[in-house]
């Protein structure tokens, strides 16, 4: 089967979780005997092979090119937004790779910068076409459906220039033949607001790599050290800003009279100065930066609890299996997927969002009796065989074929 997979970035360009879970299913799609191409933004047109996969790059002409949307005026945004629908050069740019490639099925993915035209395209040709949801950049400019002006929270009064640019990608999904999404959530956030109608619905859940035989020395390690270590260590691992709950997760620990525990924030964003401050304030806090992957297993071995305290829709939280493959529990808000990824109670536990009480005795009851780290540790990690990438193949390939 031929398939051309659309993304508004590529690997070397890993953004977030979209971008690596696009790159796995590109070369597994291509390892299962699939000719695969993926077509994407660049700074200039380009075409190349990147760990074995033909990545075609085309230079976008839109209203706003800059890496940062938050750095661009509303108005240009907002026509940025308009002319993506409406764009005759991208238009041409994406019917040409189609036509040159001559796929047997289109999946696309995140379209900022593309436009979802490419839906109407795609239909015209006859081709069959599946849309991955890995954000909500088709009901939000800003994708999280929250702003600055929300102070965090989830916007529910959107104005005109977002309206129209909803209205105009839900009128546009009127093409796509199969839509999936990572998560049940996430689907039905689109699909309750009028998008997909007429297309076949499926939750294909994000897949990550992982050595069951390594998981499980690394739950067995911890079984055995457990005891030994001093105190409880809790790591927050991800994006420093609003929508992730930085101050609420912050606040829930410092209320913590146990003097032992730590609390480790790797990550990098716009709250990173105020991290910096709690740090001086309470000498249980670290921030250790930026990491890369190595560094990022390091720390999540040598911590007991992962944080996820998000305060917006969580498409998935692929950090939750970076924890499991890490033998270790997760205490989760309640927010987006995470409740469909944390088993309250098995795998570790589901909080609700800003109630710093609850967050505050959920890491209390770890502290208390350590021993309860491991047997969820363990919960997890059986958890894991739920989300490989044959499994995830497996699910695509049946709907490519309809």
């Amino acid at each position: 089967m031929r398939v051309l997979i659309i993304n508004s970035f590529y690997a070397p360009d890993i953004r977030g979780g979209a971008e690596y879970s696009v790159k796995k299913l590109a070369e597994g799609l291509q390892s299962k005997g699939h000719t695969v191409r993926v077509l994407c933004l660049g700074d200039f047109n380009a075409e190349e092979i990147i760990d074995g996969i033909e990545v075609v790059r085309f230079k976008p002409s839109c209203a706003h090119k800059e890496k940062n949307i938050h750095d661009v005026p509303r108005w240009r945004r907002l026509l940025g937004h308009l002319l993506e629908i409406w764009n005759i050069g991208n238009s041409k740019r994406l019917s040409q790779e189609i036509d040159r490639f001559a796929p047997d099925v289109i999946n696309t993915n995140n379209l900022y910068g593309i436009t979802p035209v490419v839906w109407k395209i795609a239909k015209q040709k006859k081709i069959r076409l599946v849309h991955t949801i890995r954000d909500y950049y088709l009901m939000c400019p800003l994708v999280a459906m929250s702003c600055k002006k929300t102070n965090g929270e989830k916007c529910v009064h959107p104005g005109y220039g977002c309206q129209l640019h909803r209205n105009l990608n839900r009128v546009h999904s009127k093409y796509v033949d199969c839509v999936t999404a990572p998560s049940a959530l996430t689907l039905n956030v689109l699909v309750n607001d009028g998008f997909f109608k007429n297309s076949e619905k499926k939750v294909i859940a994000n897949a990550t790599d992982f050595d069951i035989d390594a998981v499980k020395k690394i739950l067995s390690v911890r079984v055995a050290e457990v005891d030994k270590r001093q105190g409880v260590s809790f790591v927050y691992l991800g994006t420093l800003s609003e929508q992730k709950g930085i101050r609420w997760m912050i606040d829930s620990f410092k209320a913590i009279e146990n003097k032992t525990c730590k609390l480790y924030i790797a990550g990098k964003g716009d709250l990173q100065d105020y991290v910096i401050e709690e740090t001086k304030k309470d000498n249980r806090i670290e921030f250790v930066g930026f990491l890369n992957e190595q560094q990022v297993s390091q720390l999540l071995q040598s911590a007991d609890v992962l944080l996820c305290p998000s305060l917006w829709e969580e498409p998935f939280g692929r950090v939750v299996l970076d924890a499991y493959k890490n033998a270790m529990p997760v205490i989760c808000s309640n927010m987006g997927a995470l409740p469909e990824l944390v088993e309250d109670g098995k795998t570790g536990f589901v909080v609700e969002a800003r109630n710093l009480e609850q967050f505050k005795d959920r890491m209390t009851y770890y502290i208390n009796d350590k021993k309860r780290i491991v047997q969820q540790a363990e919960n997890g990690v059986n958890r894991l065989e739920k989300y490989t990438i044959e499994h995830q193949l497996n699910e695509f390939e049946i709907v490519y074929k309809g």
